[in-house]
């Protein structure tokens, strides 16, 4: 133990001694110390630093300042040299809808630079001056201007017309309904179009889901014929019975001539009547009432009859209405007219007797509009 103490106390054991404090010495600063660059554009520098410390501190210790929309970007590909490179953020000119904002990005496209500035991107209609895939550039202007349409739907009512026609059958100066009117009705929709909340443009349509039912008067034309007597000259001084038996004759022949030429003649089938529809006489064998409901169905459907679906094709109980008849259909009280159609679909409820007529109409509004009310069906020759 002594001479291990003379030994440290000469000048060659001291010198081996802090010789060997440095090498430790070295190592421990080695493993816990580093060299970094930091770069900033065209400056540069370099720091020794504890290799603990974030970026941002050894940014801050090689007397760099950072903005909060900077960025940097760190390479470890050099074990000796650790590089940190400031990326400077640039300013960007944003009009949105109207509105001016100023945004910053470090790089990437311009719809990044919206999505990170929590600006949304166009969608629908709304136009941008600039790809979205373009690059992000410094002092860029950007304009998106926001398109937007409202709709306001109402339902209007058409009013019928009246309609008058000569007709030849009806005494001169008589006037007869022959079909009563039915308003009608039509969905109206307003559309606006706003561009940056302007409204630019109005656009109205419309579209019939009601169609109304002209009232059509029929006005007389037949002239009516006056009837004829004819008597003998100087009757009122003749005293004979034979004379004045025979000038009755006469007037009685003369008169059921001057009817005869007058009378006019209308032949139907057997059993059959008419229905005046539209000003024009339509034949008919029976009627019948009962329950009308309405449906629908999607486009190509097909009925029992193996036909597609549309307006005029109607739904009965085949044994009682065979497929293929004809038919005129209009509302019990008159104020709803369906029109001709022919029988060429089913149902259970036509087949149970619940329902007479099943109307097929192309929307869900029209049929709601029907709903279910007693109807008369002609059935027509």
């Amino acid at each position: 133990m002594g001479k291990k103490a003379d030994f440290i106390r000469s000048r060659k054991g001291a010198t081996m001694v802090l010789a060997a404090a440095a090498l430790v010495g070295s190592i421990f600063i080695s493993s816990n110390l580093s060299v970094v660059k930091v770069t900033d554009g065209t400056q540069s520098s370099k720091v020794v630093t504890a290799k603990n410390k974030s970026s941002v501190e050894i940014i801050r210790q090689a007397g760099f300042a950072l903005s909060d929309n900077d960025a940097y970007a760190v390479n470890n590909s050099d074990n000796s040299v650790k590089a940190i490179t400031i990326i400077r953020a640039f300013n960007m000119k944003v009009i949105d809808g109207g509105e001016e904002k100023t945004i910053s990005a470090v790089s990437g496209s311009v719809g990044e630079a919206l999505e990170n500035s929590g600006i949304a991107l166009p969608q629908g209609e709304d136009t941008i001056n600039v790809e979205l895939t373009a690059d992000a550039e410094e002092n860029m202007l950007i304009q998106i201007d926001r398109v937007k349409y409202v709709k306001d739907t109402k339902t209007k009512t058409v009013q019928f017309k009246t309609v008058t026609k000569n007709d030849s059958t009806l005494e001169s100066g008589k006037t007869k309904v022959a079909v009563e009117g039915v308003n009608g009705e039509k969905l109206v929709t307003t559309t606006k179009k706003y561009v940056n909340g302007k409204l630019t443009e109005t656009k109205v349509t419309d579209k019939v889901t009601k169609k109304t039912v002209d009232k059509v008067i029929l006005k007389g034309t037949k002239k009516t014929t006056a009837k004829t007597t004819t008597t003998a000259k100087n009757t009122a001084t003749t005293k004979n019975a034979a004379d004045v038996k025979n000038t009755t004759t006469t007037n009685n022949t003369t008169a059921a001539k001057t009817t005869t030429t007058t009378k006019k003649t209308t032949t139907t089938k057997k059993g059959s009547k008419t229905l005046t529809i539209n000003g024009k006489e339509v034949s008919y064998s029976k009627v019948l009432t009962g329950q009308g409901t309405a449906y629908t169905a999607p486009r190509g459907s097909r009925t029992a009859t193996g036909k597609a679906v549309k307006v005029g094709l109607v739904a009965v109980d085949p044994r009682k209405i065979p497929y293929g008849t004809k038919l005129y259909i209009v509302s019990a009280d008159g104020r709803y007219t369906y029109g001709y159609a022919i029988a060429a679909d089913t149902g259970g409820a036509l087949r149970s007797g619940r329902v007479l007529v099943d109307l097929f109409y192309n929307t869900e509004r029209e049929c709601t509009n029907f709903g279910r009310r007693q109807v008369k069906v002609y059935v027509l020759d």
